[in-house]
């Protein structure tokens, strides 16, 4: 099964969640959005966790105040991350499916959170995600994405990543951009972009 198959297979997630080998998934919160989430308390509006896993990061959303809900195509991964939410007592429902579906969602959302998710997509299924993402976010609200660089040729293992350019493209049409930190995922250059819905 080649990479691209792989990504879109929700076997192939529900194996790794399994067994254990989710390098991605290391249990601890990004400083990034600890930070974010005290600056910008939920108050009880709505948050989305797109690519949630185990939910890790969706849960400190959670324990600010938002009510969360996710969506991950791994249904191991979202059972994993709903039984963590019940353990702490946290407002947070999750749905397999895939993260071109968030329409799924049918409320307007203060907040969306993509750690991870994005830069395993491919183009037309980029652009279905930023569209339905645009339709769900509420104006005012912040899109929060972490992604890392394209794989240097060679390297195989690792999301297949996505230019810098390209995100720009994409949502600087639809938001507004706030800020975004350059940094590295393993060898490879990666950002955090924080972005949010103008009028």
């Amino acid at each position: 099964m080649n990479e691209n198959v792989k990504r879109i297979n929700a076997d192939w997630w529900d194996a790794r969640y399994r067994d254990g080998t989710t390098p991605w998934d290391r249990g601890t919160v990004a400083p990034e959005i600890i930070e974010f989430a005290r600056e910008h308390p939920g108050k009880g509006a709505w948050a989305i966790d797109i690519g949630c896993g185990t939910g890790t990061h969706g849960r400190e959303l959670a324990r600010n105040g938002y009510r969360v809900a996710a969506i991950d195509l791994s249904l191991v991964a979202i059972q994993k991350a709903r039984d963590a939410a019940r353990r702490e007592g946290l407002p947070w429902v999750g749905v397999q499916g895939s993260v071109t579906h968030l329409d799924l969602f049918r409320v307007k959302l203060a907040a969306a959170l993509d750690v991870g998710c994005f830069h395993g997509l491919d183009g037309e299924d980029r652009e279905a995600y930023a569209a339905a993402l645009d339709r769900r976010l509420a104006v005012g609200g912040y899109y929060l994405l972490y992604a890392a660089h394209p794989r240097p040729a060679g390297e195989e293992d690792g999301p297949p990543g996505v230019e810098p350019d390209a995100i720009m493209a994409l949502f600087s049409a639809r938001f507004h951009l706030l800020e975004r930190q350059p940094g590295f995922h393993g060898q490879r250059g990666s950002d955090w972009w924080i972005w949010r819905k103008e009028e």
